[in-house]
C-alpha cells in the first residue's frame, strides 16, 4: 500500500472515476453566533478503476465529512467533485451544484455509499431492502432477490431472517445487511464508512473479500477502515487528512 501523495498528472483519463479538487467544507453553527467550524481545507483526491484509497487521520480530521461531500450529502463549500459519467454527453458530471435529479440517477448509476449505520425502512423485509438497489435499475424483482440472497448467504446473514425488516436485528448483522445492499448494484464507484467496524474477525475476512472482489472488477473506491489489518488487505493507498485549525476558516 502506498502512502506517498497520488501524482494526479499521472492520471491514465480512461481509468479516472473520481476526482475532487480543492474541496472545502464548513460548518456554521447558527446558534451559536454563527460560529464556522472548519471540516476540510484544500483536499484533492483522485480515484481510478482499480483502486482502493483508504482515508487515515486522527478523529475529527474529516473523514467521514470527505465521504459526504464525494456522495452529495454535505455540499462542498468550495471547491469542485466530478464523477465519470457513461451515461452523460459531458465525460465528466460534476456532483456540486449539481441539479438533484443528477444527483440521484449519479447515486443509481454510478456511485454506492456504505454508511456507518444501516437505514432501517419499516416493514420491508432484508431481502427486498438488499434487492432494491438492483429493482431500481431495472432489474425484475424476481432475478434481484435472487441475487440479494445470494449476497445474504455470503455475508453469514441467517436465512431464517431474510422475510424479516431488519430493525431488530444486532449490529453486526445490521451493518452486513448495508455491506449487501451497498455493494449489490456493482457501481464503478464506492464509498466506504467503516464497512468494518461492528464484524467479528470472520465477517471482516468475508467483507475483506467482497471489498477486494469490487476493487479487481475495476471498481473505484474511497473507504474508513479502522481496522488496521482489514485496511492492509484492502487498500491500494492513503490519503492522509489532517484537522483544520480555526483559523482556517478566515
Amino acid at each position: 500500500m502506498n502512502d506517498e501523495p497520488f501524482d494526479t498528472s499521472f492520471i491514465d483519463d480512461e481509468r479516472l472515476m473520481l476526482r475532487a479538487r480543492g474541496v472545502l467544507k464548513t460548518f456554521v453553527l447558527h446558534t451559536q453566533g454563527g460560529q464556522v467550524i472548519p471540516a476540510l481545507h484544500g483536499v484533492d483526491l483522485a480515484v481510478s478503476r482499480g483502486e482502493c484509497v483508504a482515508l487515515v487521520g486522527r478523529s475529527g480530521a474529516g473523514k467521514s465529512t470527505l465521504l459526504r461531500c464525494l456522495y452529495g450529502n454535505y455540499l462542498a463549500s468550495a471547491g469542485s467533485i466530478e464523477l465519470r459519467d457513461e451515461a452523460s454527453d459531458r465525460r465528466y458530471t460534476p456532483l456540486t451544484g449539481a441539479d438533484p435529479h443528477d444527483v440521484m440517477r449519479m447515486r443509481r448509476d454510478v456511485i454506492g455509499y456504505v454508511s456507518q449505520f444501516l437505514r432501517v425502512i419499516p416493514r420491508v423485509t432484508t431481502l427486498d431492502l438488499v434487492a432494491e438497489p438492483l429493482v431500481a435499475r431495472g432489474v425484475e424483482v424476481d432475478e434481484a432477490r435472487r441475487r440479494a440472497s445470494d449476497w445474504l448467504a455470503r455475508l453469514n446473514i441467517p436465512e431464517r431472517l431474510w422475510q424479516l425488516a431488519p430493525a431488530t436485528f444486532s449490529g453486526g448483522e445490521q451493518q452486513r445487511v448495508n455491506i449487501a445492499r451497498g455493494l449489490i448494484a456493482e457501481h464503478p464507484v464506492l464509498l466506504l464508512d467503516e464497512p468494518t467496524a461492528s464484524l467479528d474477525a470472520s465477517n471482516r475476512a468475508v467483507v475483506a473479500d467482497v471489498i477486494v472482489e469490487a476493487r479487481e472488477r475495476g471498481a473505484a473506491i474511497v473507504g474508513i477502515f479502522h481496522d488496521e489489518p482489514t485496511r492492509e488487505v484492502v487498500a491500494t493507498r492513503r490519503l492522509e487528512l489532517e484537522p483544520v485549525a480555526m483559523a482556517s476558516a478566515a
